[in-house]
């Protein structure tokens, strides 16, 4: 189990960064890593949206290959990132295959030239203080939900809202004041 102390205190080193955007990448990057190794999920499982400067939409910011695939509605009735904004609530959805849900995230193929349909979803809101900033989505992928492992649980979302709670200052502090989706 990774240690949230010791991230937080690696996290607080890369805001140090004189590079504004690599320690951008450097931070979700870790903070996905965290959940990727205490969840028990793939690469592929872990995603993080923020919220851009209009606040109107959200796009990925990790991973990586999803950075550039589109932008995402906080007024879409369909998207799960989009209901979790706007109530505000985090959710866990273990049948989200079986789900009227939006797909077309899903047809985006991984680094390793796959695609695998999300199984079972679990996302958060991204909150500073007072001010929305993005929602995190942690995913189990298969072609059946015992391919994609065991479902999320109530605990499983309270550890991510109160760890998430601790490292989102670190995003706040290397996130792009004019972020608009696409890092360059």
């Amino acid at each position: 189990m990774k240690d949230l102390n010791l991230l937080c205190e690696k996290l607080g080193l890369l805001v140090m960064g004189e590079d504004r955007i690599k320690s951008f990448r450097l931070v979700l990057n870790e903070i996905a890593s965290f959940y990727m190794e205490n969840l028990e999920l793939k690469n592929d499982e872990a995603a993080i949206m923020l919220l851009d400067k209009t606040k109107s939409v959200l796009s990925f910011a990790y991973p990586e290959f999803l950075v550039d695939s589109g932008l995402l509605p906080v007024t879409s009735p369909d998207a799960f990132a989009s209901q979790i904004y706007r109530s505000g609530k985090g959710a866990i959805e273990n049948v989200f295959s079986q789900q009227k849900h939006l797909r077309l995230f899903e047809y985006v193929k991984n680094p390793d030239n796959t695609r695998k349909p999300i199984c079972k979803i679990m996302a958060s809101l991204i909150m500073y203080g007072e001010e929305k900033i993005g929602i995190i989505e942690l995913s189990r992928k298969g072609f059946s939900p015992h391919e994609s492992g065991d479902d999320f649980t109530l605990e499983n979302l309270h550890f991510v809202e109160a760890t998430m709670e601790k490292m989102v200052p670190f995003i706040k502090q290397v996130m792009p004041e004019d972020y608009k989706g696409k890092i360059l």
